[in-house]
């Protein structure tokens, strides 16, 4: 069914797309992250924002599931306590980088995004939650263990899975197209490993902050070509033997820019 390679020792290390998109970026944070083992400086209000948005959606459906039914007030209450607990227990600093907003001003933003997705989409979703945060773990090419973690998986009346990513960041793509779709992309591959009785699947871009959803449907005859595009990419991040830095505008939101020698004793600029 999958791909197959010469080439059949499996690759000692688990992959994941975040991995993979880290050395895209930049392969100097990637060695830093993945080789070196460096721990990162802080972490951006953005990202600690995002997670606790991910959390309380989670918690939304997992009361809906026991057959409770949440309010936009309890969503709040509930993104508040978590944002709470993990803000105290942070074991990095929690920086904002840019705007100036203090952080209670990310906090209110993440109310905010709670409240309007509770409205907006809770309320009105009839899709069953096979499960949240689903866990995979599969062999690509048989070559490469490669794993993730699915937002949402979920199930129409028609008996049609959806892989639901919720994206908290202020860009919306223009259709279903680049590295947050073919992030879903490669979860579907992985999906249509693990499960040879689903022919197809819903994929689903949910922007949070915006009320946007951006959607494709994949069947089981597009897998083999989205593997090998996917199994390229990790190709390029496993043979790499050099792992230079590419400063730019991200810099500014990378948790190593304290030791990177493209970064210290420069002003950024970007």
């Amino acid at each position: 069914m999958g791909i197959t390679s010469i080439d059949t020792a499996i690759h000692s290390e688990t992959l994941s797309y975040s991995r993979v998109t880290t050395f895209e970026q930049c392969p100097r944070r990637y060695r830093y992250r993945y080789l070196d083992g460096v721990q990162e400086g802080f972490d951006s209000v953005e990202a600690f924002m995002g997670r606790q948005v991910h959390s309380t959606i989670e918690w939304l459906y997992e009361e809906r599931e026991n057959e409770r039914n949440p309010r936009a007030e309890d969503a709040v209450a509930k993104y508040c306590e978590i944002w709470d607990r993990e803000m105290s227990s942070a074991r990095r600093p929690i920086r904002v980088i840019k705007d100036g907003t203090p952080l209670e001003g990310y906090r209110r933003s993440g109310a905010d995004m709670v409240t309007r997705f509770h409205r907006s989409r809770f309320v009105s979703d009839k899709l069953t939650t096979i499960a949240n945060e689903r866990h995979f773990r599969v062999t690509l090419g048989g070559r490469f263990e490669f794993q993730g973690y699915i937002d949402r998986l979920a199930r129409d009346a028609r008996g049609t899975v959806h892989i639901i990513d919720y994206k908290t960041g202020r860009r919306v793509a223009r259709g279903f197209s680049g590295r947050e779709a073919e992030q879903v992309e490669a979860y579907a591959v992985a999906l249509l490993t693990e499960l040879p009785e689903v022919d197809e699947l819903e994929l689903v871009l949910e922007y949070v902050r915006t009320g946007d959803r951006v959607r494709r449907r994949v069947s089981r005859m597009e897998r083999d070509e989205l593997e090998r595009r996917l199994l390229a990419r990790i190709d390029a991040v496993v043979s790499s033997t050099i792992f230079p830095p590419n400063p730019g505008v991200l810099c500014r939101w990378c948790g190593f820019n304290d030791v990177c020698d493209a970064v210290v004793g420069q002003r950024l600029k970007w």
